[in-house]
C-alpha cells in the first residue's frame, strides 16, 4: 500500500489568499474562550502571543492584546475582570480590564501555568502549574499565592463541580514506572475550602496524554479526552485499530469515580488526537475537537447516557455490545449517536459553543470556524498567515496530522505528545525483535544526537522519521513530508528546568555537579551530555541482556520520566540507584546529584 500525500486544495488556496499575505503576523489559533456569559468570544494566536476578541458572530477581529509569551488560558472574575496566564517555565499572570482589555497588572507565576479558573465560593483564582505539578490558589486583590497543592503529573486542565466546592484536575501523563500495571493517568479532586486533594481517579490501563475536561450543567458527569494505548500488543495491530484508541472517559461526579470510557473511533476510522471537549450549553451534546483527524466529533449526550443506563442493566444496546466491562474496548458503542464534522482545515485544538453556534479553530491553517449546533452552515474566518506555510510549521502540521496515517488512527504526536516528547509507556515496536518493549523517548535533540532508539538500530533521526511513517503509521509519503518533519524536530529547544533558581543552579545542584563530573561526565559529555556511543550495561534483562545501550542526552530530563530503556524507574533518584555513580556516595550526595541532573 502506497499513498502520496499532498497538501489539500483548500489549504493551497489559503496559501495564495491575499487576505493573509497582507497580515503582519502568523496566525496559529489554538485556544478559544467565552466570557460575559457567553456573549464574548476570544481566540488566542500562539505564534503571535496574542489574545484576540472577536465580534459576536465570529467574523471580525475587534481587538488584539499582545503578551510576552503565548496565552494558555483565561477566566473572568465576579467583577468582570479578565485573568490571563501565559506560557513559559517562568510563566506570567495578567489582569485585564473587562471592557478595554488594558493590562492592569502583571505577576510572575509558576512553571507553565496551563489553566486558570475564578472560583466564586473561595473568591480566589486557581491556577494549574504544569511543570511544578501543583495547583495554586491566588488572591485576586493582592495577586499573592495563598495555597500550593501538590497534584499529579503535568496538570493541564480543570473544571469545577459540586457547587464550585471541588475542582477536577486533569493531569497529562502517568506518574509511575513504565513496567507498572496498571499504568495510567490519575485525575485529582481538590476540595476548595479545605484546600486538599480529597480523592484520585485512575483512568483505564494505558491511558495517557489527557488534554481536556468538561462537566455538564448539573455537575453530574465530567468528560475527559485522552488516549488509551494498547501498548501490550504488537504495533502491527494498527490495521485493527488496536495500537491506540482515541477516548472519552466519563467520571461520575456524584460517586466521585470513573464510570467508563468510550472509544471515539469507528472500526474503520480513527478520531485521532482528541484535544478539547465541551458540553453544549443545552446539555444535549458533547463536542470533541479531534486535532489529528481534522474534525469535530459530535455525540448525542442524552442518547449516550440512555444507552449507558441500559448497558448497565445488561441490555445489548448495539450489535457490538458484549458486556458493561467491554465498553472501553468497543469501537461500535457510539454507533448511531455520533457524527464527524470536518473543520475544512488543519489542527482543530479547541471548541466552544454559544448562541446556537459551535466555534473551533484550525491551528495550522489559521482559521476560526463557526457552524450551527447541527454541524451545518460552516463558515471560516482567516486570522493570519498559516503556520503551515513555513517548512518548520509544515513539519509541525505533518507531525500532528493523522490523515497521513492508515485510516486516520494516529499521528506521530500520538506516542510523542506535547511538542514531540513522550507518553510514559513501553512499546514493542518490532524494530529489535519481539517481546522486549522499550520506553518511548523524547524526540527533542534526536537529530543532533544519533543514533536513534535505545539500541541504536536507526543510524540517525532521518532514518527513524521515515521508518516511523512507514512502519508505525503504515503509510509512505513524499519527501516533503519527511523533510518537513525533520526541520520541525530540529527546531525544538529544551525548556529551562523548574529546578533552576532564577535561571541558575541551586547550591544543592552545584554540589551535585561535582559528583556528576567525577562519575558521569566521561559518557554524558558535551553540549547534549552524551558521547553518542553505546555501551553494555549490567542492568539489561531478557532478550536485551548483554546488548549495548545508547547514551541518552540529558537535556530536559526533568520532564522525561520514567527512566532507563524500559522505564523501570519513575524517579531520577531511583534511576541513579540502578545506573549511577561508580564510586560509593551517601544518600545526601545522591540527592545532590539528582538535583543537578534534573536541572539540566
Amino acid at each position: 500500500m502506497k499513498k502520496k500525500i499532498l497538501i489539500p486544495v483548500g489549504m493551497a488556496a489559503i496559501f495564495l489568499c491575499a487576505s493573509w499575505q497582507e497580515a503582519e503576523t502568523t496566525g496559529s489559533p489554538d485556544r478559544l474562550f467565552l466570557a460575559d456569559n457567553g456573549k464574548s468570544l476570544f481566540v488566542t494566536n500562539r505564534a503571535g502571543c496574542e489574545l484576540i476578541k472577536m465580534s459576536s458572530d465570529g467574523q471580525k477581529m475587534e481587538k488584539k492584546v499582545s503578551f510576552s509569551s503565548p496565552v494558555n488560558a483565561m477566566t473572568q472574575d465576579a467583577n468582570g475582570k479578565f485573568w490571563v496566564v501565559c506560557d513559559g517555565n517562568y510563566g506570567t499572570m495578567y489582569e485585564l480590564d473587562g471592557k478595554k482589555l488594558s493590562v492592569q497588572s502583571k505577576t510572575k507565576s509558576g512553571a507553565t501555568p496551563s489553566d486558570i479558573l475564578y472560583n466564586p465560593l473561595s473568591k480566589s483564582l486557581w491556577v494549574t502549574q504544569r511543570f511544578n505539578n501543583e495547583l495554586w490558589e491566588i488572591d485576586p486583590a493582592t495577586r499573592k499565592v495563598k495555597t500550593k497543592i501538590a497534584v499529579g503529573r503535568e496538570p493541564v486542565s480543570m473544571a469545577a463541580f459540586a457547587g464550585d466546592s471541588c475542582l477536577l484536575i486533569a493531569n497529562n501523563l502517568p506518574e509511575m514506572p513504565s513496567t507498572a500495571y496498571p499504568i495510567a493517568v490519575q485525575l485529582d479532586m481538590v476540595d476548595v475550602l479545605s484546600k486538599k486533594v480529597s480523592g484520585r481517579v485512575m483512568l483505564p490501563n494505558g491511558s495517557t496524554d489527557v488534554k481536556s475536561v468538561a462537566v455538564d450543567k448539573n455537575h453530574t458527569f465530567a468528560y475527559v479526552t485522552h488516549l488509551i494505548s494498547r501498548y501490550q500488543l504488537p504495533t502491527n495491530q494498527l490495521d485493527r485499530g488496536w495500537m491506540a484508541t482515541n477516548t472519552l472517559s466519563i467520571i461520575d461526579l456524584k460517586a466521585r469515580k470513573w464510570l467508563t470510557s468510550i472509544i471515539l473511533d469507528t472500526p474503520q476510522k480513527g478520531a485521532a488526537n482528541p484535544w478539547s471537549v465541551i458540553v453544549t450549553p443545552d446539555d444535549k451534546q458533547i463536542i470533541v475537537a479531534a486535532a489529528g483527524s481534522q474534525e469535530l466529533v459530535r455525540i448525542d449526550r442524552i442518547a449516550l447516557h440512555e444507552r449507558l443506563g441500559k448497558a448497565k442493566q445488561g441490555e445489548m444496546v448495539t450489535p457490538s455490545m458484549k458486556a458493561w466491562g467491554n465498553i472501553p474496548n468497543d469501537a461500535g458503542f457510539l454507533y448511531g449517536i455520533r457524527d464527524f464534522i470536518p473543520t475544512q482545515g488543519k489542527g482543530p485544538r479547541s471548541v466552544v459553543a454559544t448562541g446556537g453556534k459551535i466555534y473551533t479553530a484550525n491551528y495550522y491553517t489559521s482559521e476560526l470556524v463557526s457552524m450551527d449546533l447541527n454541524g451545518k452552515n460552516v463558515q471560516k474566518q482567516i486570522l493570519g498567515a498559516p503556520l503551515a506555510f513555513t517548512k518548520v510549521g509544515k513539519g509541525d502540521m505533518y507531525f500532528h496530522d493523522a490523515t497521513i496515517c492508515f485510516q486516520n488512527w494516529q499521528s506521530c504526536a500520538t506516542c510523542h505528545p506535547n511538542d514531540a516528547r513522550m507518553d510514559g509507556l513501553n512499546w514493542d515496536l518490532l524494530n529489535d525483535g519481539m517481546g522486549n518493549p522499550k520506553n518511548t523517548k523524547t524526540l527533542l535533540l534526536s537529530h543532533q544526537t544519533p543514533p536513534c532508539m535505545a539500541t541504536g538500530i536507526r543510524k540517525n533521526a532521518e532514518v527513524a522519521v521515515r521508518s516511523g511513517v512507514k512502519y508505525i503509521l503504515f503509510m509512505e509519503g513524499d519527501d516533503e513530508i519527511y523533510e518537513s518533519i525533520d526541520e520541525y524536530l530540529k527546531s525544538l529547544k529544551p525548556l529551562p528546568s523548574p529546578y533552576l533558581e532564577n535561571g541558575k543552579l541551586s547550591a544543592k545542584a552545584k554540589r551535585g555537579k561535582k559528583i556528576f563530573e567525577e562519575n558521569c561526565a566521561s559518557c554524558h559529555s558535551g553540549e547534549y551530555y552524551t558521547d553518542l556511543k553505546q555501551y553494555k550495561v549490567d542492568w539489561t534483562t531478557g532478550s536485551d541482556k548483554g546488548l549495548a545501550m545508547d547514551v541518552p542526552a540529558l537535556n530536559e530530563c526533568w520532564r522525561t520520566a520514567p527512566y532507563l530503556y524500559d522505564g523501570r524507574s519513575y524517579s531520577m533518584k531511583d534511576m541513579l540507584k540502578v545506573h549511577g555513580p561508580h564510586k560509593p556516595v551517601s544518600d545526601k550526595e545522591l540527592e545532590e546529584l539528582e538535583e543537578y541532573v534534573l536541572s539540566l
